[in-house]
């Protein structure tokens, strides 16, 4: 029986030959050797909160790993975290709190299972360990060290970092297309309390000091504000003393992001049918959350794991969606400022403007990952956040030739629209190396969607 499936937002729709929810390893070895009830492409979907359409499985068999929500082994002395690929995020960031551990990466998307940020692209800034003396990745890919796949035949083998680090890089992107992910392990580290402040820049000003900012070795995430001219950076850092769970810092902070933002501002769009009234009320918005931030919102001791935050089950009327790109450190300057630029004049000739906030991360050099979005340098990212109200799509397409022609490169989980010629841009070497190692796991194609046929081999 055809099944339709909609993303975490419902703005992508498909219809897979059938949903199988599945409990055991044994149900997924089932699935894929069983070609005649179970069509290809097998994929899997956690919360499907994926902005792009790598999600879609027209036609195919997709396999709901949220019944595999086990954690199976905290190894506190190797400093390790073994979970079934269902698990979500936020709540072994939990486990681990109560273990004094926390992951290196905590992701703001506590909905993300563990199995598709192994082999996938996330975005969080960097942080610095002030123990170690070193910036820490920003991806939580990076810190994947082993993985157990169901092969095209629906046999299991095992990937880790210390016998075939060849071949986790390329899994650790591979979005499923090297094999199902059923069981992962993550690096871990002890749990550190954690400092953050907001301060407010104008973008000229910021621009001319980001690589002094850079240089105070502290997290940086951006909230932009193009149509201010302002940009709010989140400074993250290591601070003394024992870490206090349940801060009432990012309970605003992430009560704000989550709900209130996205409602009022979906709100705004149905009742204010003027748009020039609308968009000031909008920038009045903008100048109370710049306020608020640079004011009120800090702390000295909060819980790393405070970060996350965990979404319904499926978007509602207060929800949001966004893209991503990133570009090199060196370039970023420029590029902020014409983003700005840009933002301004796609607002001013078709009337269309993100009714949030803009964010942005500063990310270090990360080769952990075939397709690493940082893999020739440092990045700061730009990342459009609306509520996704009519002419976002046209926005995203005018804003990824924006970033391609700035040196951008993209997510596939999170970047929409991008089109094969953006691809080949951005990762057309490491695409062959992929697509080699790809025909040698998958053979038969039983994990090759069209889609990503499509951004590969433009066919």
């Amino acid at each position: 029986m055809v099944r339709k499936v909609q993303n975490w937002k419902r703005a992508i729709t498909y219809h897979a030959h059938s949903v199988q929810q599945v409990t055991s390893i044994g149900d997924i070895q089932a699935i894929v050797k069983d070609k005649g009830r179970y069509p290809g492409p097998v994929r899997v979907k956690g919360s499907h909160h994926s902005t792009t359409k790598c999600v879609v499985n027209e036609n195919g068999t997709v396999i709901d790993m949220l019944g595999l929500n086990k954690i199976l082994k905290i190894d506190k002395e190797n400093r390790t975290i073994t979970m079934q690929a269902g698990v979500f995020h936020i709540d072994a960031a939990k486990a681990l709190e109560k273990e004094g551990l926390q992951f290196y990466v905590n992701c703001e998307i506590g909905n993300l299972t563990v199995g598709s940020g192994a082999c996938g692209g996330t975005k969080d800034a960097s942080f610095y360990d002030e123990v170690e003396g070193g910036w820490e990745y920003g991806q939580v890919a990076a810190y994947c060290i082993g993985a157990k796949l169901v092969g095209y035949d629906g046999e299991v083998f095992e990937v880790t970092e210390a016998d075939t680090p060849d071949l986790m890089a390329a899994v650790r992107s591979s979005y499923g297309m090297l094999g199902i992910l059923v069981e992962v392990t993550y690096r871990v580290k002890r749990i550190n309390a954690m400092a953050v402040r907001h301060v407010s820049y104008d973008v000229k000003e910021f621009a001319d000091q980001l690589d002094e900012l850079i240089a105070t070795n502290q997290s940086i995430m951006l909230y932009l504000f193009p149509f201010l001219d302002k940009v709010v950076v989140e400074y993250r850092y290591d601070a003394p003393g024992k870490p206090e769970s349940g801060s009432w810092q990012w309970k605003v902070r992430n009560y704000t992001w989550k709900t209130l933002w996205p409602f009022v501002s979906h709100l705004l769009y149905y009742i204010i049918p003027f748009r020039r009234i609308r968009n000031w009320l909008l920038n009045q918005l903008n100048r109370v959350t710049v306020w608020f931030m640079a004011t009120i919102l800090k702390d000295v001791n909060s819980s790393p794991a405070d970060q996350i935050i965990r979404y319904p089950e499926t978007a509602g009327f207060a929800s949001y969606t966004f893209s991503i790109w990133a570009f090199p450190k060196e370039k970023y300057g420029q590029a902020i400022l014409d983003y700005f630029e840009f933002c301004k004049r796609y607002n001013r000739d078709n009337h269309f403007r993100c009714d949030m906030l803009n964010v942005g991360y500063h990310i270090i050099q990360d080769r952990q990952s075939l397709f690493s979005y940082t893999r020739r340098g440092p990045v700061l990212t730009l990342d459009p956040v609306a509520t996704g109200v009519p002419g976002w799509e046209g926005f995203l397409i005018a804003y990824n030739e924006f970033c391609s022609q700035h040196d951008g490169t993209p997510l596939f989980n999170q970047t929409g629209s991008i089109t094969p010629l953006q691809t080949q841009k951005a990762f057309g070497k490491e695409i062959k190396q992929f697509l080699k190692l790809r025909k040698e796991y998958d053979p038969q194609d039983r994990f090759y969607t069209p889609h990503f046929r499509w951004l590969f081999e433009g066919a």
